[in-house]
């Protein structure tokens, strides 16, 4: 009998570890690790949305992008991100602004490292910085 006990300790603890790699194996199979999703502002109002990372969808929605235009004359954002998972989870958000045609204006070359609560809302805001930005491509990496 006590030889027997450490072995089933053992299997016990080799079970255990091998179901938590393989799901993590095949959660990173699936998706590239560091999959960015955009969401980009469209002229006649509204956003569209490319997703990258299956993941995404399962733990952070867009509900809504607003633009509108500073004193200055320059484009402000807002996107209204939620998390819609039951455990609190971290974003990566960065902004690329867009001329009229589609071309790129200015790039934020940093990611800001957002934290979403359960089921919170989270608003992100960027201003252009130039006035020949017109709409903008928020950039998520989901962790």
């Amino acid at each position: 009998m006590n030889k027997l006990l450490p072995l089933l300790a053992l299997g016990f603890l080799a079970g255990c570890t091998s179901v938590i790699n393989t799901g993590d194996k095949i959660e990173r199979a699936l998706t590239p690790p560091d999959a960015v999703n955009y969401a980009t502002t469209r002229p006649e109002g509204g956003f569209s949305t490319q997703i990258n990372d299956n993941r995404f969808g399962n733990k952070l929605e867009l509900l809504a992008a607003r633009k509108s235009k500073t004193a200055g004359g320059f484009t402000q954002v807002q996107f209204d991100l939620r998390n819609g998972s039951y455990l609190g989870q971290t974003a990566n958000v960065s902004f690329e602004w867009l001329a009229a045609d589609g071309s790129i204006t200015e790039r934020q070359g940093n990611w800001m490292v957002t934290p979403l609560e359960p089921g919170a809302l989270t608003t992100v805001t960027a201003t252009a910085l130039k006035s020949t930005s017109a709409e903008c491509r928020l950039r998520v990496i989901s962790r």
